[in-house]
């Protein structure tokens, strides 16, 4: 199957997820008149249409050769979010086996995960004793999601 085929499908379900979950929360609206449940469904149809958002982008990102140098830090970070989600395309020969393992490099050793750590919990604590920990939190979890997403790409 075609990738930009692939690609539309899960956009698509995931559209139509947003669009059900809309039809959900005004059902449920005049069902129950209940705000906390209805509030919380629109919050999933709002979610659900910024992972299309997100995905759209990252497809967009990489359109052309996927080659991990080309482009600037924004269109590598692009490459990677789409490897990671799965729409890019294989680039093992068509005759090969599909689980066939060949010799892989170890991984090199990394600094994000611990970065990611201390954001999450200057995060968690941000939501217990206020902003002056959460903005930190959110400013250190942007630094990593760009940093462990353009290592990927530097190898």
């Amino acid at each position: 199957m075609h990738g930009g085929r692939r690609v539309a499908e899960e956009l698509r379900f995931f559209l139509r997820t947003a669009a059900y979950t809309v039809v959900i929360a005004v059902i449920y609206w005049f069902y129950s008149y209940e705000t906390a449940g209805t509030v919380m469904l629109i919050f999933v149809s709002f979610a659900t249409g910024i992972v299309v958002s997100i995905f759209f982008f990252a497809v967009r990102a990489t359109r052309g050769q996927l080659d991990p140098h080309a482009g600037g830090p924004l269109h590598r970070a692009g490459m990677s979010v789409a490897r990671v989600i799965g729409f890019a395309e294989p680039t093992r020969e068509a005759n090969e086996e599909p689980l066939a393992a060949g010799l892989e490099p170890i991984p090199t050793g990394s600094i994000w995960p611990l970065v990611a750590g201390i954001g999450a919990t200057l995060l968690g604590l941000g939501l217990v004793y206020g902003p002056w920990l959460l903005l930190p939190g959110i400013a250190v979890a942007v630094l990593t999601v760009w940093g462990w997403l353009t290592q990927m790409d530097a190898r």
